[in-house]
């Protein structure tokens, strides 16, 4: 056999993922199923047997929507992205990260108008939090920098043809940047 050793990671990745995901909503089904059962039988008119036994099923349910969080990767992004507990209602980040030539990409700097494979990528959103966890994602882009405007100093950041700061050309360029990763 003679695969491409990079193939072959990047395949187990996306299998991980995905066994990961399925293992996450399986917990937080049979935990959530596990709470529903238990308040139907405490709130019909059948009172529980044992009061111990329906406690020890709650602490259990509630255990698996836990882990099933944390196991999901789509829930564990969500939880890294999260913010101070004191944080409720719309808010926005700002996330940077290297841009590398074996993306195997171009984009276009956003500064200078270059096209560029090595760079910094800012992506932005505003999302609507509660207790610091992203709850829902109202808008999301991002903005590609060449090298050499990544690192000017910031009043020399004015987008070509632009009067405004970068945080303006942000929000402008917002529509145009929302379609061209996704």
């Amino acid at each position: 056999m003679s695969s491409n050793p990079s193939t072959s990671v990047e395949m187990a990745d996306t299998v991980s993922a995905i066994l990961y995901a399925i293992a996450g909503w399986l917990l937080v089904g049979l935990g959530s199923l596990g709470l529903v059962g238990t308040a139907l039988r405490i709130g019909g008119n059948t009172a529980p047997t044992n009061l111990a036994l329906s406690t020890v099923v709650v602490l259990l349910s509630l255990t698996m929507i836990l882990f099933g969080v944390f196991v999901n990767p789509r829930f564990r992004r969500r939880l890294d992205r999260g913010g101070p507990v004191t944080d409720f209602g719309r808010t926005r980040s700002v996330n940077s990260r290297p841009l590398r030539p074996g993306e195997g990409r171009t984009v276009e700097c956003v500064i200078c108008g270059t096209r560029t494979d090595r760079g910094l990528v800012r992506r932005y959103r505003e999302e609507f939090r509660l207790a610091g966890l992203p709850v829902s994602t109202r808008s999301e882009g991002r903005n590609h920098y060449c090298l050499d405007c990544a690192t000017a100093e910031p009043t020399n950041r004015r987008p070509v043809g632009s009067v405004g700061s970068i945080e303006e050309s942000v929000v402008e360029s917002d529509d145009r940047l929302q379609t061209e990763e996704q």
